[in-house]
Parts: structure tokens; C-alpha cells; sequence
């Protein structure tokens, strides 16, 4: 159970890399909703049990973070 709830830890954080460090304008929506949608889905992992404090608190920046980039997207 560890190494998959390691894995999808992973998955989300490779996931929200990808979006915040995309330079291409072209690619940067799709990313940002990637992004999105697998903090989300990991933020509903984490209500069933497991998860760390710390991860918590990395989601909530994360999504703090993709909201920003998204209305400045919008603005370009």
C-alpha cells in the first residue's frame, strides 16, 4: 500500500513540474489543467486515510500556485 500511495505522490508532483515550468504558451493550458486534476484526484486519495501533513500543505500550495498561473493565462 506505501509504494502506491509513493507512487501517486510522484505522479502528481511530476505532473504539476511539468506545468509550472512549460514555456510554450501553446502547451501551458493543457498542463496547468493536468496539474490540476491530479492534485485534485490526490486530494481525494488522502481523504480516505494516508498522506503526510507535509503533502497536504504541498497540494494546497500546488493548487494555490495553479490558480495563479491559470489567471495570468488568462490574461495573455
Amino acid at each position: 500500500m506505501q509504494a502506491v500511495q509513493a507512487r501517486n505522490q510522484s505522479i502528481w508532483k511530476q505532473v504539476y513540474q511539468d506545468a509550472i515550468l512549460e514555456l510554450d504558451s501553446g502547451f501551458l493550458r493543457s498542463k496547468l489543467e493536468a496539474a490540476r486534476k491530479a492534485i485534485e484526484d490526490r486530494l481525494c486519495e488522502l481523504r480516505s486515510g494516508g498522506g503526510t501533513r507535509r503533502e497536504i500543505m504541498e497540494l494546497g500550495d500546488a493548487q494555490r500556485t495553479i490558480s495563479i498561473l491559470e489567471r495570468q493565462e488568462q490574461f495573455n
